[in-house]
């Protein structure tokens, strides 16, 4: 009796871990691209913005952050970007996006053209940073054009 008792539990605990549990997906579409940026449309309300992390001590090659269109923040981030563009501020503008922190570093390149570099921590070791290419006010509006 003990044996069987046994081999039964043994047998509903393995049944229990070899359960297959269907997990739904929100549906997503990359929105706009430019060489090594896009955006994803994850939803009706949310964005990804992807960028290809240059560091090379990160283990990720696409780093992104994520907002939630509420108060029309998708055009409130493209502004943002423009007044970088603008203004070529000394210290880097910093957003919060879902509860991760991003720095957006402007600065005027050796053609005389301001340009942009996200970065932004990935994990709570402040040494680990990912950071994007330069990128142009162009490819920017090029990113923000298409939605």
């Amino acid at each position: 009796m003990k044996k069987l008792f046994l081999l039964a539990a043994l047998f509903i605990s393995l049944a229990s871990y070899s359960q297959i549990e269907f997990i739904e997906t929100t549906r997503t579409e990359v929105v706009s691209h430019v060489e090594f940026v896009y955006m994803e449309k994850v939803g009706e309300d949310s964005y990804n913005f992807y960028y290809k992390n240059i560091n090379s001590e990160a283990i990720n090659e696409y780093v992104h952050f994520t907002f939630t269109n509420l108060n029309n923040d998708f055009n409130s981030l493209h502004q943002i970007f423009l007044r970088g563009f603008q203004e070529n501020p000394r210290e880097a503008f910093k957003i919060k996006a879902n509860g991760a922190v991003v720095f957006l570093k402007f600065e005027r390149q050796n053609d005389n053209e301001v340009k942009v570099q996200i970065k932004q921590y990935v994990s709570r070791d402040p040494d680990v940073v990912t950071q994007s290419k330069f990128i142009s006010q162009d490819e920017i509006n090029k990113l923000f054009s298409n939605q």
